[in-house]
C-alpha cells in the first residue's frame, strides 16, 4: 500500500502534541500534513492552501512514530489535490485531503501550474 503513496514524511509524536485527554490534539494532524506538503513541494512554491479535510480513524499517543503517506490524486490547471494517509505502526489513524492552488502573492491571484510543477506532482 505504501507503494501507492510515493511521498512519506515521518514524525514522532511529542508529549506537547497531546491534549488533556492524552491523545494527539486534532490541530496537530494539520501540522503533520503541513510538513508533508512542505516535503513534497520543496522549491515548487508558491502555492496557497485552499482546503484540508481530515477523517480521524484511531487515536495517536505520545511516543508513537507516525508516517504521513501522500500522493497527488488530482492535477488541474491551477490547482491540485494531495491525498494523505497517516499511519502509526499498522494502524491507519487518519485519511486526509489537501487542495492547493498556484498563487501569485504579489498580484493576489491564482495562476496556472508550471510545467515543472506538473512534472514533479505527476512523478
Amino acid at each position: 500500500m505504501a507503494d501507492e503513496f510515493p511521498w512519506i514524511q515521518r514524525e514522532h509524536v511529542r508529549f506537547r502534541d497531546c491534549d488533556a485527554m492524552g491523545h494527539v490534539n486534532n490541530a496537530v494532524y494539520s501540522t503533520y500534513l503541513e510538513q508533508a506538503r512542505i516535503d513534497i513541494l520543496g522549491g515548487l512554491e508558491p502555492f496557497i492552501l485552499a482546503r484540508v479535510e481530515i477523517d480521524f480513524r484511531a487515536e495517536l499517543r505520545a511516543g508513537e512514530d507516525v508516517e504521513v503517506r501522500s500522493r497527488c490524486s488530482h492535477l488541474g490547471t491551477k490547482s491540485f489535490e494531495l491525498q494523505h494517509q497517516i499511519w502509526a505502526s499498522d494502524r491507519l489513524v487518519a485519511d486526509a485531503k489537501s487542495v492547493l492552488v498556484g498563487y501569485d502573492y504579489a498580484e493576489g491571484t491564482s495562476v496556472p501550474l508550471t510545467e515543472n510543477q506538473r512534472r514533479r506532482l505527476a512523478a
